[in-house]
């Protein structure tokens, strides 16, 4: 049950006042010493809502709509790349539990909402892709399973209590099956082994986790044992949109500085903004955020509804990182030389919103995900007209005997 509107436009004013009056004033100095000052945050981002901000509002969340979260992601994207994967990954991490069992639920979100306990998501393997053939096995051990393998790009591997793992199981090499399962970090064999920083979004940590014969009780299935890839999946999509709602917060911000920036800088006795060329790089960021925006808010209502929206979210996920793209770059080209260095955020908002097109999944398989939904009958439109096709073999077998036809169709 969504938030009701006018209870979420004030909790809205409100909160965002908190991003952009304590959280963005720390992003230079997060970009200096390379750290996020979770400690300090947490417990703001817990009395703000911040830490559960779809867990039902019985558990102690927020228990907003797809629609009201993705306001949230959209601004924290704005400020810092860093925080938005902490808060992006920690929501969408315990959003799994909506497939677990009640006593999970009960067991679990009142301490997401509490701040006592945040989960992580590990799917991701450096020797696999990241669906049917990942490699990391959990096997049946009495009332046990022991998790072998290595998951790496892990975010929050620096303070997450909990970890949700897909894991293989049961099933043959043709008929594979998958468990997701809440691993304990203390629990014996479980390993974290960090990795390089990366290139932007910093503050934020992107570790290995290895699995040495790890133990974890068959208690801690998610769901059915056998559905595992089937949660993960579905959740993907979900976050695909988050992903592009992420790179529309930078986009928006990238048109807002550029036409300060434009209006104010001079050159040739003239603003810039009164250049052409500055004028179409304006004009195609605002189209690409126009046309995301909408595409976005129609996948938002139909995930609310409980729709499918496999084709939807990856479309989405596709022209968000090609806007982001484009907006990134215009905005650079308008602020020029200055816009390389730290004294504006375009270089960092450049350099974060890269994540995003790596996030789940490279643009190319939202790209195979869409064409295969597309070929099985999935549309974002309805069609009054049924569209048939004969390729020029069917037409030229209609002007030949049935006998021929026949021998020919069997060739």
């Amino acid at each position: 049950m969504a938030m009701e509107e006018k209870e979420f436009q004030t909790y809205k004013k409100r909160a965002f006042e908190f991003i952009w009056e304590e959280l963005d004033p720390i992003a230079l100095e997060i970009e200096k010493t390379g750290h996020i000052p979770r400690k300090e945050l947490w417990p703001k981002f817990r009395d703000m809502g911040f830490l559960a901000m779809n867990v039902p509002k019985e558990y102690g969340g927020m228990g907003l709509s797809e629609v009201q979260y993705l306001e949230f992601e959209k601004e924290w994207a704005k400020v810092h790349g860093g925080i938005r994967i902490l808060l992006h990954c920690v929501n969408t991490s315990a959003d799994f539990l909506k497939f677990a069992r009640k006593e999970q639920q009960e067991k679990y979100w009142p301490k997401v909402a509490r701040g006592e306990v945040a989960f992580a998501f590990a799917l991701t393997e450096p020797n696999a892709g990241s669906g049917k053939d990942i490699k990391t096995i959990a096997q049946r051990d009495g009332e046990n399973f022991r998790i072998t393998g290595v998951k790496h790009l892990i975010s929050n591997t620096d303070f997450c209590d909990l970890y949700n793992v897909v894991c293989k199981t049961s099933g043959g090499p043709d008929d594979p099956q998958y468990v997701f399962l809440i691993v304990d970090k203390e629990s014996d064999g479980f390993i974290i082994k960090a990795m390089e920083r990366c290139m932007g979004c910093t503050g934020s940590y992107h570790e290995r986790v290895i699995f040495d014969n790890c133990l974890v009780p068959k208690e801690n299935v998610i769901g059915e044992e056998v559905k595992g890839l089937e949660y993960a999946l579905s959740e993907l999509n979900t976050s695909r949109v988050r992903i592009s709602s992420n790179a529309l917060g930078v986009m928006e911000r990238c048109l807002d500085l550029s036409i300060e920036y434009a209006k104010k800088r001079v050159t040739f006795g003239k603003p810039i903004a009164q250049r052409q060329i500055v004028q179409d790089y304006l004009s195609e960021t605002a189209m690409a955020i126009y046309a995301l925006q909408g595409m976005i808010n129609d996948t938002a209502r139909k995930i609310d509804k409980g729709e499918n929206t496999t084709l939807e979210a990856n479309l989405c996920k596709l022209f968000a990182t090609e806007g982001a793209r484009r907006a990134t770059d215009n905005a650079m080209l308008i602020f020029g030389g200055i816009g390389y260095t730290a004294e504006y955020p375009i270089q960092r908002l450049y350099r974060d919103v890269r994540l995003n097109w790596l996030e789940e999944a490279t643009p190319s398989i939202p790209m195979i995900t869409a064409a295969r939904a597309l070929v099985e009958g999935r549309r974002t439109y309805r069609a009054f007209h049924e569209e048939r096709v004969e390729t020029s073999f069917e037409k030229t077998l209609k002007n030949l005997s049935p006998d021929l036809a026949s021998r020919l169709r069997a060739l």
